[in-house]
């Protein structure tokens, strides 16, 4: 049976500090290949920051400079790694989330999984016709 275990596998969660600038973060997740990066403040999670939030930052001219802290969203919408991977793509369609971070039974963040890695995994699950 598919789960969200086998994206955890491969798609380690990126972490960078809320004060990391825009041009910073922008280049970690070019780096990693990633398009979205989890934002800690005092070794917690606050927030995430993905490309939609760098596209908004684009559109308000703002400085890449500026810390993402200023552009991340904070309302953080979680999977638990043995959550049905249909109500995971449920729950990110009707949060209107393309990314959603994977978490264990004590909270701790285990990965990010994006709307492409659910769909697949929905797929592979054969829960689409």
């Amino acid at each position: 049976m598919v789960s969200l275990k086998d994206i955890i596998s491969k798609e380690k969660a990126i972490t960078v500090s809320y004060n990391t600038s825009l041009s910073d973060a922008a280049k970690i997740m070019e780096e990693k290949g990633v398009d979205s990066v989890l934002v800690v403040k005092d070794n917690k999670i606050v927030g995430i920051f993905t490309e939609k939030d760098l596209v908004r930052a684009i559109v308000d001219n703002a400085s890449l400079n500026t810390p993402i802290s200023n552009y991340m969203s904070t309302k953080l919408i979680t999977a638990k790694v043995d959550e049905p991977i249909v109500a995971v793509a449920y729950k990110m369609v009707e949060s209107n989330i393309r990314h959603i971070p994977i978490i264990n039974d004590q909270g701790n963040i285990l990965g990010v999984a994006n709307i492409k890695d659910v769909l697949s995994l929905v797929l592979a699950s054969g829960a689409w016709p």
